[in-house]
């Protein structure tokens, strides 16, 4: 059994492959005191023969790594450009480059093997766009949902902060009702345009596929969005790892 886990800004998710099948996951707050040790503590009695981790939290990646050596007996697979991902980057500086992102394109090549665009909806929407011979063309990185909305909450006196719901009429008839459809219509019609923008600027006609928090609610709102796949990074990881190990 193989150990995939993506630590990012808002969450720590980690799934347990059997081969490519993920057998099971879970997930803690990233700040979460001593989060390391709590999964370390879930993964101890595991048949566990390798962990790789890909981190958006440089803080915490040798925190995990000392922590599962000293624990697991297991040193991790980190995630970074220079192992063999079966990529090429067209990218200024790719050491720059998000370890989920990276996660993302490669779970997305292995699965669809078609030209992809990936977006992901976490702390911040990611847009990231690879041919189907590895070719990592780039991609857009835009404020999350939930960063969005907390945003506007803590920056204007007068704006209340709300919790979202799933689906919301265009027009708001509540100061509530116009910042919930503001936030998810608004993304919704954002990430329209940008998927048409791509694929004219590019002159392909890529298949979009979702992840992340909110990305079932907004793939459901946008049709040019033809799957949705929450645990897309866990399956790059884990296919990283089977690469270079």
């Amino acid at each position: 059994m193989v150990t995939a886990i993506d630590i990012g800004n808002t969450n720590v998710h980690v799934g347990f492959y059997e081969g490519e099948k993920l057998i099971e996951c879970f997930k803690y707050p990233t700040a979460k005191k001593f989060v390391e040790y709590k999964i370390a503590k879930a993964l101890v009695n595991k048949n566990l023969e390798g962990l790789a981790i890909a981190s958006v939290v440089p803080k915490l990646t040798p925190k995990f790594a000392r922590c599962f050596k000293k624990k697991l007996n297991l040193s991790p697979l980190v995630v970074s450009p220079k192992l063999n991902c079966r990529l090429k980057f067209q990218y200024d500086n790719p050491e720059t480059l998000g370890a989920d992102r990276i996660a993302n394109v490669v779970g997305g090549l292995a699965r669809y093997r078609k030209d992809l665009i990936i977006i992901d909806f976490g702390t911040a929407t990611t847009f990231d766009i690879v041919l189907k011979n590895g070719d990592y063309l780039g991609g857009l990185i835009i404020p999350g949902i939930g960063t969005s909305l907390e945003t506007l909450s803590e920056k204007t006196a007068l704006l209340p902060k709300i919790t979202l719901k799933k689906s919301v009429k265009v027009i708001g008839h509540s100061t509530e009702e116009c910042i919930r459809s503001g936030i998810l219509n608004g993304t919704a019609a954002m990430v329209k345009g940008l998927i048409e923008k791509i694929k004219k600027e590019k002159g392909i006609n890529f298949l979009c596929i979702a992840t992340g928090g909110w990305g079932e609610v907004i793939a459901s709102q946008v049709k040019e969005i033809k799957h949705f796949n929450q645990d897309l990074c866990l399956y790059g990881i884990v296919k990283i790892y089977y690469y270079n190990v």
